[in-house]
């Protein structure tokens, strides 16, 4: 969290933080981990559609 040198600010939101540091990681790390898996998803989809598109224009020119 960055409060542009609000001290007191900065103090009030580490008393009232809901996750520790150690959890803050562990959450960066699985949501960077979601946000790979939904990448991956997606370039499998785009291969997907590309193979049936190759399909039916290979049905379509017989």
């Amino acid at each position: 969290m960055i409060y542009n040198g609000d001290k007191k600010a900065e103090e009030l939101a580490v008393r009232h933080r809901i996750l520790s540091d150690e959890q803050e990681a562990v959450l960066d790390l699985y949501i960077q981990h979601i946000d790979n898996v939904f990448e991956e998803m997606k370039l499998s989809e785009k291969l997907q559609v590309e193979i049936e598109t190759q399909h039916l224009k290979r049905i379509l020119s017989r």
